[in-house]
């Protein structure tokens, strides 16, 4: 690890909020602001640095004590530390912060761990402080751009982001930490359902305050430290008295919560800028300076000017410089806020999607309620978006409701909030559906019965809004299923595409269009060949046609080998997921002629039929005239599990009818899979295998038993010729894939951007590559708040890291000319993806002609 970012990893996220004295002590080895204890540091650094040795450590710590020495006033401090690595970093461009491109990769790295502002606040004070200036304007973009003039250019020429979700794509740490500052009382409730998820910096760790009493002490120190820097002597001598109070345990914290609110609620009407709706947001959001903030980033400017202050004045000497004390109450809250941001921010190094879920989920847990956070929410991932990006298209993506007048206002409360016309007119919606898993069985039902019975609801809505012609359809252009994938299949959603994907959106003038698609499929799975059975699955079921998407499919493009050495050759999974996925493998080898090599084909199907003997016991086939059933067949009652479960409960007569009749209910005239054959419908083997996974209770409990799976020799090797196979399948069926390389990385286990699979999708202008093995493929965020990025920044980061790739002898693999080329060739990909109203149009009458 870099030695500077784990130093300053140790400073602001490992050592405890509470070891920070604010009172200097007599011993030798306390810890504060200019003084970083030998003993404590050595304890902490183990977690950072654990194949160092004891020497490397304490080398390490000599080195913290020399670059703490780096503060403009020349004195030791742990902002010192954090102006030093600003300065490597970080430069002006045209009066604006900019990253050096050529640090772009090491700028994610340590930035992502403790936030863009903890630095950039940081450098513009010191750089103000050398010259004398004082700054006004912090309402900047939410993540600063390269100093790439000619990437600036070639993406100034306009960009689509088609992979948007809403409402993961604000600010949300500091919308969060803004509102909780300012509205620190009765907070008891989210904090109980937060601790809950507490995945790795405090929540079993017995010396660490309760995670609320953490953030009650930094709004304490927030608003004492803005009456330091306002001169307010009513402020600062009544929160002094309160901090000391607390520190000599004279007081409890939340014996004066009330009182706290009440000072910052009186800082709010004194200090606070009222909003174009009369409501102050945050009292650090000045009114001498609001109207230079005022635009979409305004939300944030109040903070940075907040650290900006406590910077200058814990690096300067003058008479407005902090004393001692007051720098050991910023370093407490910067500690406070990046622990908080941990929480909010995927920074625990963990992958999967699981990990994911547990911080998109609390992105609104403190600003539920207060609606004009949940305004602020909107503008701070939409309109901030287009704050210095030319965007053309965004793709915005939430969740439907249950009926369509639910439905009509929530997607028109969004647009209300983007208020801009100019920005409305580059937005659309898709609306996806989201994934679960299924959580016990049920006699007498499918397999996710209850995602089926509410998606079906959703689906209803959308067409019964769609139906009334109202003005907000313009805006909806496609559907979507997202969330995590493990355990809820494209099966799930099948009849709904369909039925959805079938129907004839009415426009104006009569003429008519068709709602298009994307499906996340193949970004989180238990093996290689899960996601790709996902993928399949996706194209089969769910009936995606040309102009359709996929997002992410990471396990079409990753390097087998070195995912199954990653996984250490063995994984862990569902008998009922293996059984599946070695059928399919079994039978793509022989779709594709790949030609297995015989020892790997004889283990692979001995796992079969010893997995199928245990799942599905013969004794419950008896009855059906097939005593024993191959991949083959197996694969084939795979097929239909796209069709409705419930036709299958049908006796022979009444399903053969049913093959042949048109149902009254529209929806229902999906429930069986044009894509495939009714000759495998009408095979009572197969219909008996498929009922069987759906509705008997031993295979449901059987096949969700977990079994380990060693990887067989040659099997990466199949699993690389299939991935080919597919990609050549996507490109001719004109399937477009999503990727987001910030989310692929923190997700999956992708261990530099130079290995993301979109180098492999499509590696034109880059390298020579074979006919028809050429992706569509764009550049997107996902979710820009949680892995806090911007679309801007995705190109700079792929940028960077294709200049920096090398061969392992040390030669570049990359010319820069064709990285540049291949970046705008990217950008224009993107743009041809977007789910335009006149694509769907044209694919409307493409499919009457």
């Amino acid at each position: 690890m870099d030695i500077e970012r784990g130093n300053l990893e140790i400073l602001f996220k490992k050592i405890p909020f509470e070891q920070i004295q604010l009172f200097r002590g007599t011993s030798g080895d306390c810890h504060t602001y200019d003084r970083v204890g030998k003993k404590l540091y050595l304890e902490y650094v183990k977690d950072i640095f654990p194949k160092y040795s004891e020497d490397e450590r304490v080398n390490n710590y000599l080195l913290l004590k020399e670059d703490m020495r780096n503060s403009p006033n020349g004195l030791r401090s742990v902002f010192g530390m954090i102006s030093k690595v600003a300065s490597k970093l970080l430069t002006f461009q045209s009066q604006k912060i900019k990253c050096k491109l050529d640090e772009m990769l090491r700028w994610r790295e340590i930035s992502f761990q403790l936030g863009q502002d903890f630095f950039t606040c940081a450098f513009l004070a010191q750089e103000d402080l050398k010259r004398g200036r004082e700054n006004c304007f912090f309402a900047w973009e939410p993540i600063i751009g390269s100093d790439d003039m000619r990437l600036d250019n070639i993406l100034k020429r306009g960009m689509a982001e088609n992979h948007f979700h809403l409402n993961g794509s604000t600010k949300i740490f500091e919308l969060n930490w803004i509102c909780l500052m300012n509205h620190i009382e009765n907070r008891g409730k989210e904090f109980k359902k937060f601790e809950k998820m507490l995945q790795y910096n405090y929540g079993n760790d017995p010396n660490k305050k309760r995670f609320y009493e953490l953030c009650l002490r930094a709004a304490l120190y927030r608003i004492f430290l803005f009456g330091v820097i306002h001169c307010d002597n009513f402020l600062t001598e009544e929160l002094q008295k309160i901090i000391e109070g607390i520190e000599q345990r004279k007081i409890l914290v939340w014996e004066v919560v009330s009182d706290l609110q009440d000072i910052i609620n009186l800082a709010r009407a004194t200090y606070g800028a009222a909003n174009e709706k009369h409501v102050i947001l945050d009292y650090a959001l000045e009114k001498d300076v609001y109207d230079e903030n005022n635009n979409p980033s305004r939300l944030l400017s109040g903070e940075r000017r907040f650290l900006y202050e406590c910077y200058k004045r814990s690096f300067g000497t003058g008479e407005y410089s902090f004393k001692e004390y007051q720098k050991n109450v910023f370093y407490r809250y910067l500690v406070a806020r990046t622990y908080f941001r941990s929480e909010m921010v995927q920074v625990n190094r963990m992958v999967g999607f699981s990990n994911f879920g547990d911080y998109e989920s609390r992105k609104e847990y403190f600003v539920e309620d207060k609606k004009e956070y949940e305004y602020e929410l909107v503008r701070l991932a939409v309109n901030a978006s287009f704050q210095e990006q030319n965007i053309v298209s965004l793709e915005a993506r939430i969740c439907p409701a249950l009926d369509s007048h639910t439905l009509a206002g929530k997607l028109n409360q969004k647009l209300e909030c983007v208020g801009e016309d100019e920005i409305k007119e580059k937005m659309f919606f898709v609306l996806h559906f989201p994934k679960a898993k299924e959580k016990k069985y049920e006699l007498y039902a499918p397999r996710d019965v209850v995602v089926r019975r509410k998606t079906e609801k959703y689906a209803n809505a959308i067409v019964a809004l769609l139906e009334k012609k109202d003005r907000i359809n313009q805006y909806i252009r496609g559907i979507d299923a997202c969330a995590n994938e493990i355990g809820c299949r494209p099966e799930v959603f099948a009849q709904i595409y369909r039925y959805l994907l079938d129907y004839l959106v009415p426009g104006e003038l009569g003429r008519q269009g068709v709602l298009m698609a994307t499906y996340h499929a193949g970004e989180d799975f238990l093996d290689l060949v899960d996601g790709l059975r996902a993928i399949d699955e996706a194209m089969l079921f769910c009936n995606l046609h040309r102009g359709c998407r996929i997002g992410h499919a990471l396990a079409l493009g990753i390097d087998p080998s070195a995912y199954y050495q990653f996984k250490g050759n063995v994984l862990a999974l569902p008998k009922q997921e293996l059984l599946d996925d070695i059928a399919w493998l079994l039978v793509k080898q022989d779709e594709y002629r790949i030609g297995l090599n015989g020892k790997l084909k004889s283990i692979l199907d001995q796992q079969f039929y010893d997995l199928f003997n245990e799942i599905y016991p013969t004794y419950n086939l008896k009855n059906s005239r097939c005593e024993s059933v191959n991949y083959l067949e197996y694969y084939n009652s795979w097929r239909l599990r796209g069709d409705f479960p419930g036709s299958y409960l049908l006796d022979e007569e009444a399903f053969a009818c049913s093959l042949n009749s048109i149902p009254l209910k529209r929806f229902s005239r999906y429930e069986f899979n044009d894509k495939v054959s009714n000759s495998i419908r009408k095979a009572e083997k197969y219909r008996k295998l498929y009922r069987m996974y759906h509705y008997d209770e031993h295979v449901r409990k059987e096949g969700a038993k977990r079994v380990l799976f060693k990887i067989p020799c040659g099997y990466a090797e199949a699993v690389r010729e299939i991935q080919d196979r597919m990609i050549q399948m996507l490109v001719m069926e004109g399937i477009g894939i999503e990727t987001n390389p910030s989310s692929n990385y923190l997700i999956g286990t992708i261990q530099k951007y130079e290995e993301h699979p979109i180098l492999r999708f499509n590696g034109r202008k880059l390298r020579n590559t074979e006919n028809n093995m050429s992706l569509q493929v764009s550049l997107n965020t996902d979710d820009q708040g949680v892995f806090d990025t911007s679309l801007e920044n995705e190109f700079a980061l792929m940028t960077a890291a294709l200049r920096k790739a090398k061969t392992k002898d040390g030669q570049y693999i990359y010319d820069v000319e064709d990285i540049y080329a291949w970046i705008d060739y990217v950008r224009r990909m993107g743009i041809t993806q977007v789910f335009s109203a006149t694509s769907r149009e044209a694919d409307y009458l493409s499919r009457i002609k």
